[in-house]
């Protein structure tokens, strides 16, 4: 008969002796695994029960608290802590007195600050007038540049001088003016006695100021014809025109001739004979004196010129045949009554 093998009997004690061995084994593994490879970087994280603690007291009491934040070493679980950070809640209030306290010391630097003060005004465009002349008027110097008005000067410098066809005034920082002027060109002088007044090609009456080269030449007993001003700029006739200009002649300048005399005093200047001058009376109208010392003249009204040139041709040559030789005067103002003397 066979011997059966009998198994030897384990007791509880190094049952539990051996399941403890394999957890040891186990641990000490699971730890080299985790030496050899390094755990995955967490990101920073803030605890809750730190966030929920500090929204009941900043809420009530306004202060600032200090936020914790903690970092994650990895899978062991342990964690460690940062420097506790400030948590600051800028209101609007808050805003906009910053706002406010730069906007103020904007103003002031801008009020007060010579910085900003005009010391040099640029001028472009000018002849006959001088820096100077400019410069009196507008009178910015040691102005602050935020309260200098561009607009008032440009209508200063149109009210005091006449002669200035365009005026452009610009404004830039920290204090710069810079003025840009045209000049109206002069093209003839009426010499009224003492009195002497330019005339630019749109009639223009224009103070004589500076060199203006040559210019044609009338001589005259009065102002020019004049286009009447509205009701509502002047109370004043031109027929005291003269009278006016007497006593102000500042409130001259700037008035337009008519422009149909200003015409015919070009037109006229290169059909009359050489060495002759223009000529203008308030009783008899626009003509010359020739250099014989024989005045024509051809009238105030001026519609039909050409045909009153026409007629002094005639009248002269027919005069000339007859042994004639008219020493004073010949007037054609008067188609149907022309005369001489």
């Amino acid at each position: 008969m066979r011997a059966e093998k009998t198994m030897p009997s384990v007791s509880h004690s190094d049952l539990v002796r051996q399941r403890r061995s394999q957890r040891s084994t186990q641990h000490v593994a699971q730890t080299r695994q985790a030496a050899s490879y390094p755990a995955r970087s967490q990101p920073v994280v803030v605890r809750s029960d730190m966030l929920k603690a500090a929204r009941p007291i900043q809420a009530n009491s306004r202060s600032r608290v200090k936020r914790q934040f903690y970092y994650s070493l990895g899978a062991s679980g342990a964690e460690l802590r940062l420097p506790a950070l400030p948590f600051i809640n800028a209101s609007s209030r808050f805003i906009s007195a910053i706002i406010a306290v730069f906007a103020a010391l904007a103003i002031y630097a801008l009020g007060f600050s010579t910085q900003f003060q005009i010391s040099e005004v640029s001028i472009d465009g000018i002849s006959r007038l001088t820096a100077g002349d400019i410069q009196a008027v507008i009178n910015v110097q040691g102005e602050q540049v935020v309260t200098f008005d561009p607009q008032a000067a440009r209508m200063a410098l149109e009210k005091a001088f006449p002669e200035l066809g365009s005026v452009k005034v610009q404004v830039g920082l920290p204090a710069k003016v810079h003025i840009q002027v045209s000049e109206l060109q002069p093209a003839v002088a009426w010499n009224a006695g003492d009195n002497v007044y330019w005339i630019d090609a749109n009639g223009v009456i224009l103070p004589p100021r500076g060199e203006a080269g040559e210019l044609l030449s009338i001589g005259a007993d009065g102002l020019p014809p004049l286009v009447p001003l509205a009701v509502s700029e002047t109370t004043a006739t031109d027929s005291n025109a003269t009278a006016i200009a007497a006593a102000t002649p500042v409130a001259i300048w700037g008035r337009l001739v008519d422009p149909e005399i200003l015409k015919r005093i070009i037109d006229l200047k290169a059909l009359i004979p050489p060495d002759s001058k223009l000529v203008y009376n308030s009783l008899n109208g626009l003509g010359w004196e020739e250099p014989r010392g024989l005045d024509v003249y051809i009238g105030r009204d001026l519609t039909d010129f050409d045909l009153k040139l026409s007629m002094y041709t005639a009248i002269i040559t027919n005069l000339e045949q007859q042994g004639i030789f008219p020493q004073d005067m010949i007037s054609v103002e008067f188609i149907n009554a022309p005369f001489y003397r």
